[in-house]
């Protein structure tokens, strides 16, 4: 007995002092706010008489306010007195007014937003340690909130899950130094027709898309894709519709193959009513990389180091054609290049205001050429036409691939960013189409397989992030 009543007096003892601690905060917030529970109110000093309610500063503690309840209607919604309502109201953009105008982030009290990523606007004093936020751009800088608008935390490293756009690229090198294939009536003042060299310059079109996961605080795994299909041309010379001198005359077409047709044309090739070239091209890039942030001296810069894997693949078919007077000819060069390997690099980004930086990346690697190359001719096997060939070569070389490039983003919504760019992609060793035209031999006796080709262009986009 003597022990259950110990027991009973010592929980009673411990239920008074937590009543006691409650009963003193209670007095604290009391005295602190005019409403017990509420910090909705200005604080008050003892016995401070509140404005038009004289009959709350005289209660004491534990007293409540005795309030009629309704005697009928609807439920009347509580107000507030005049004078009591808080400091500052709930803003549409996130950090309420004063962060719209460059100033101080507060919450929906007024009071002053600390994180380990604020911008810092008003000046060092409002960030840990008396620094610059972990991404802010530094004392009085007056673009706290401009671009996307949303988030006080936009000029720190560049980051997005999910990129797509367009990109627009063209190269000097493809089918380069191959000269006009025909001409207008034979002899070397003839005019020329056919020239593969001057219909490659212009810009193709292609989409790319890049995907990000997070692998921990600082790294990301990364896949991109970019593909163009439709590089190249095809053109067709009708001899009726060019010829002038007399006009309209047939089969006077002829191929730089024999020289236009100096000293005699060849059978089957030239006195031709219909000359076509065609030409097709893609080039398409898979990559898998693993990239980890870095952050610099200056809040304003970041980056990445990218370590991955990347495949490329470059395809090239020229064929041409001629309808001729005693026959038809068809002659084709076609490359395949498989690039295999692993490459490094890495990006670097300064944000030039809230919500709108700039950025250059560069990567490099060593790969493995899987190449293949054919040379095909099918002739009238009439006179002195030719005959038939079908030549082909495959091999392995070790190929350099190079990409650089700079980048410009901006923040239109709080997920929402445009981005904009121009790139260069260098590559070697390849087994390309247009050293392989031999006009002097059809039948040639080794293929070059050591070229090298030079893209470049611009591209637009979108990048989201979740």
């Amino acid at each position: 007995m003597g022990r259950y009543f110990g027991t009973r007096q010592l929980s009673a003892r411990i239920v008074s002092g937590f009543a006691v601690a409650v009963m003193a905060t209670g007095l604290a917030y009391a005295q602190q706010y005019a409403l017990p529970g509420s910090n909705n109110y200005p604080p008050m000093g003892q016995g401070q008489m509140m404005p038009n309610h004289p009959e709350l500063s005289q209660m004491g503690l534990g007293q409540m306010p005795q309030r009629p309840m309704p005697q009928s209607g609807r439920i009347q919604q509580a107000s507030m007195p005049p004078g009591m309502g808080p400091v500052n109201m709930a803003s549409p953009l996130a950090g309420g007014p004063a962060a719209a105008q460059g100033n101080q982030f507060t919450d929906v009290y007024g009071n002053p937003i600390v994180m380990q990523t604020s911008y810092c606007p008003s000046g060092p004093e409002d960030c840990y340690g008396g620094g610059g936020g972990a991404y802010g751009g530094g004392p009085g800088d007056p673009m706290a909130v401009d671009f996307g608008g949303y988030s006080e935390d936009q000029i720190g490293p560049h980051y997005f899950d999910v990129s797509f756009g367009a990109v627009f690229l063209q190269s000097d090198d493809l089918i380069a130094g191959v000269g006009p294939m025909g001409s207008i009536t034979a002899g070397p003042a003839a005019p020329r027709i056919l020239n593969p060299s001057a219909e490659t310059g212009d810009y193709t079109a292609g989409w790319q898309i890049a995907l990000r996961y997070d692998l921990g605080p600082l790294s990301v795994f990364e896949a991109t894709y970019m593909g163009m299909y439709d590089i190249g041309f095809s053109e067709t010379v009708n001899s009726q519709e060019v010829t002038t001198n007399p006009p309209n005359q047939p089969n006077q077409l002829f191929t730089v193959f024999s020289n236009f047709g100096v000293p005699f044309p060849i059978d089957g090739l030239d006195d031709a009513e219909n000359l076509t070239s065609d030409y097709q091209a893609d080039l398409q890039s898979t990559e898998f990389s693993i990239r980890r942030y870095w952050v610099g001296n200056s809040t304003r810069i970041s980056g990445t180091y990218l370590l991955g894997f990347r495949y490329v693949r470059m395809t090239e078919d020229f064929n041409f054609d001629s309808e001729a007077l005693l026959g038809n000819t068809s002659l084709f060069w076609g490359g395949e290049n498989d690039l295999l390997g692993f490459q490094f690099g890495g990006d670097g980004w300064c944000g030039l205001r809230q919500g709108l930086r700039i950025g250059m990346e560069g990567k490099a690697g060593v790969y493995n050429n899987r190449f293949k190359f054919a040379a095909e001719g099918d002739f009238a096997n009439i006179g002195n036409s030719p005959d038939d060939y079908a030549l082909s070569t495959a091999g392995n070389n070790v190929a350099f691939v190079g990409e650089c490039g700079v980048n410009m983003v901006m923040d239109l919504l709080p997920s929402w960013s445009l981005r904009c760019g121009y790139s260069v992609l260098y590559m070697d060793n390849l087994a390309m189409v247009g050293p392989n035209i031999d006009t002097t031999n059809f039948v040639p006796d080794t293929f070059f397989v050591k070229d090298d080709l030079l893209y470049h262009g611009f591209n637009v986009g979108t990048e989201y992030i979740w």
